[in-house]
């Protein structure tokens, strides 16, 4: 369950290298499944609340998103 306050990373997409390390704050709630996010420079996102790796369940740091890429 994502709370307010509470610092959370964002899930990483299978076959896509990432090396974002960075936690983002969630500061409010856009709607049922949506957060606004700040990170540690004060900028602010939008991330739908499956992008973020629950602390409770931390083994699950994969999102379900499969993106395919057109060659």
């Amino acid at each position: 369950m994502i709370e307010l306050g509470k610092k959370y990373k964002l899930k990483k997409i299978k076959g896509f290298d990432s090396f974002d390390n960075e936690y983002y704050k969630v500061i409010g709630f856009y709607n049922f499944d949506t957060v606004i996010c700040e990170n540690a420079y004060g900028e602010r996102f939008v991330f739908m609340k499956e992008f973020l790796i629950d602390p409770q369940k931390s083994d699950d740091i994969y999102s379900d998103l499969i993106l395919e890429r057109n060659k």
